[in-house]
């Protein structure tokens, strides 16, 4: 199976607009910061958008694996693909992330690795008051 990666997107919020089906994305990033770990992260979106050549059903996953390649998400949803460039949006929900570092989300079609994003989950360091 040939599958191109056209984009894949972390944002806060992505929605399509009724009647035409546009894209809009709001909040894209690639950082997180927070003062204490572990950290939950309430709610964003991944977007990804991909040509393929073979239409057809197919099982679409996301994995995230943290720092230390430890699986912290798998999410798998079964997909009818019937048009290419073919568009996933993910919302992602109180996801965890155990300690800072940098984060893989990976995306899969059937077995085949359309792509991954890296998050990058730093910690804030507390400024101190110099006299």
């Amino acid at each position: 199976m040939k599958i191109k990666n056209n984009f894949i997107i972390a944002c806060e919020q992505a929605f399509l607009t009724a009647g035409t089906n546009n894209l809009n994305l709001v909040g894209i990033f690639t950082n997180i910061h927070a003062s204490q770990f572990p950290l939950t992260y309430r709610h964003f979106a991944l977007v990804v958008n991909f040509d393929i050549e073979e239409r057809g059903s197919y099982e679409l996953e996301t994995t995230m694996k943290d720092p230390d390649g430890k699986e912290v998400v798998r999410s798998k949803l079964q997909a009818n693909i019937t048009a290419s460039p073919f568009q996933v949006i993910a919302n992602l929900e109180n996801v965890v992330f155990p300690q800072p570092g940098n984060y893989e989300l990976s995306i899969s079609v059937g077995g085949t690795l359309v792509g991954s994003r890296t998050l990058y989950i730093n910690p804030v360091v507390a400024k101190q008051n110099l006299a």
